[in-house]
């Protein structure tokens, strides 16, 4: 019964951990292949069903089009205010699809799934050893 716990903690870790390598690389993709554009937030969104202020920016594109655009993640408290300046980093091929050039926005989910992932690596790794270690303790086999 350990061995099958063990091995889907472990499995699921890893499915987890996965997603955070691949935000991780979308991230290092961005801030390679990303323009920059100072921006102005403009409002605060905060949905009737959502308890997150998103911030929403305007800034102009290298090819001068002024863009407004709602940033991917959200907060409560609001991390901005309406006027605040940011940095802005978006793809000439879709301008709307923004992230803020801030470490919340870059990393977060990175952090999440690398994080959530490493929990589930290291207690099911946990789990498969003890239960290997108990088993051939009980059948007489030496270690």
């Amino acid at each position: 019964m350990g061995k099958v716990v063990g091995g889907i903690f472990l499995m699921v870790g890893l499915l987890i951990a996965s997603a955070g390598g691949y935000c991780f690389w979308s991230a290092q993709d961005l801030l390679k292949n990303c323009l920059r554009s100072p921006g102005k937030v403009v409002e605060l969104r905060k949905p009737p069903a959502n308890r997150y202020y998103t911030p929403i920016v305007q800034f102009e594109t290298n090819d001068h089009r002024i863009i407004t655009a709602a940033c991917k993640i959200g907060s409560n408290p609001p991390t901005h205010k309406v006027a605040d300046s940011v940095t802005v980093l978006y793809r000439a091929m879709s301008p709307e699809d923004i992230c803020l050039d801030e470490p919340l926005e870059l990393w977060f989910l990175t952090c999440l799934f690398g994080g959530i992932g490493l929990i589930f690596v290291i207690v099911g790794g946990t789990i498969l050893i003890y239960s290997t270690r108990r088993a051939l303790q009980v059948t007489g086999r030496r270690i």
